[in-house]
């Protein structure tokens, strides 16, 4: 086990701002129930119920008996607490030592990757709340887990640039393998072939990992491959991504099928493509520390419907990295399902990596692109080459 230690700077800089005296996780059986933060900090996994509390300058373990020499190796954790008898009573201490005006725990209603409090824990905790007589204030961990989880360091942007450049590649190497009868489950399968064969895991669930969608009256969207033909004078999109290590890229590539007395793309498909093309790049060249996911997206959204096109029904983009949706704020509207200031108002952060992933469909199928970009200190780079061309396949 170990913490990362490029992640503790951005844990005690957050508290401090945010005003946070404590950061309390608490858990038991991560494995199978889940607390999302632990991959983020480091090699780390709860069996018997443990607690890490990160203070403004310190992180305290409170763990058992059987985990204590273990925690005791970890270089970043500065204090461990043994109990010998009850889980409750040692929190119940720490914390009266602590008193902790704004304490922060692990629920949020909009974002999954900072709800890992689980039911049985939070009642333990109320329990000892009132037990101490706790009169400070409990708020969401959301802030500090949407910056600890969101700003990348360099070793993990050279991990998710890895994945996106091995997915890009072998997106690029699918026409190879078309043929007048071949269907989207073809491709979904040697896509397959050749990420596990070289020990590349998923981005998502692998039964909807890659999406490929060829045929324009067939439904898209997050579900189980469709064998479908292909369909001359149509688009071929594909979304897809690789694992490896514990990060994931996400990237969309997009394809024409000729027909056969056709040696270019329509001028309706070209038009789709170069407006999607220059929207990515619009919104790339915007993006920078402080500006805020809803202003990103509308630049976007603005220029393709300024080109006649309807305002697709998703967002602009999410971040990605240790997952595919990454969690913390993203880049879109003001719809229903998005409208959360700490989603789209919440200025974005130096070491942020977003997809930017605008849709326009056309008669001839779904025309979308998608790019993954790294937030810098003064602006936005690509973290993998974007696609410049609509690739044509001949069968």
């Amino acid at each position: 086990m170990e913490l990362n230690r490029e992640k503790l700077p951005i844990i005690y800089d957050t508290l401090a701002k945010q005003n946070i005296d404590a950061w309390l996780i608490c858990g038991r059986e991560t494995a199978m129930n889940s607390e999302p933060v632990l991959p983020v900090l480091g090699d780390l996994d709860f069996i018997i119920a443990t607690c890490l509390i990160f203070t403004k300058t310190k992180c305290i373990a409170i763990v058992s008996p059987l985990d204590v020499e273990g925690y005791k190796l970890i270089d970043g954790i500065d204090e461990v607490r043994c109990y010998q008898g009850s889980f409750d009573d040692e929190i119940a201490a720490v914390l009266k030592d602590l008193a902790p005006k704004r304490l922060a725990l692990n629920f949020a209603k909009n974002d999954s990757a900072s709800d890992g409090l689980r039911t049985g824990m939070k009642m333990m905790l109320d329990r000892i709340f009132e037990e101490i007589h706790f009169h400070g204030e409990i708020v969401s961990a959301y802030d500090i887990i949407a910056n600890v989880r969101g700003r990348k360091t360099e070793a993990q942007l050279e991990k998710i640039c890895h994945c996106a450049e091995v997915a890009v590649g072998q997106l690029l190497s699918v026409p190879s393998i078309l043929k007048a009868d071949s269907t989207s489950k073809d491709i979904f399968d040697y896509l397959h072939k050749l990420a596990y064969d070289a020990g590349y895991g998923m981005s998502w669930t692998p039964s909807q990992c890659p999406g490929v969608s060829v045929d324009p009256a067939v439904p898209a969207g997050h579900m189980g491959i469709v064998d479908t033909p292909i369909v001359k004078g149509c688009m071929i999109n594909i979304d897809y991504g690789v694992s490896k290590d514990g990060y994931v890229s996400d990237v969309q590539r997009e394809f024409y099928v000729l027909k056969d007395d056709e040696n270019e793309a329509p001028d309706e498909v070209k038009k789709a493509f170069e407006t999607i093309k220059k929207a990515i790049r619009m919104a790339k060249d915007f993006m920078k520390p402080g500006v805020t996911g809803f202003e990103v997206d509308q630049v976007a959204r603005e220029y393709i419907m300024s080109e006649g096109y309807e305002s697709w029904n998703s967002a602009l983009g999410h971040q990605v990295g240790h997952v595919c949706h990454d969690g913390g704020p993203i880049l879109a509207n003001r719809r229903a399902r998005y409208n959360r200031p700490e989603l789209i108002d919440t200025p974005l952060c130096a070491g942020n990596v977003f997809t930017l992933e605008p849709v326009i469909e056309i008669p001839q199928g779904r025309v979308c692109m998608e790019e993954m970009v790294v937030i810098t200190d003064t602006g936005c780079e690509w973290l993998v080459a974007p696609q410049d061309e609509l690739i044509l396949v001949r069968v």
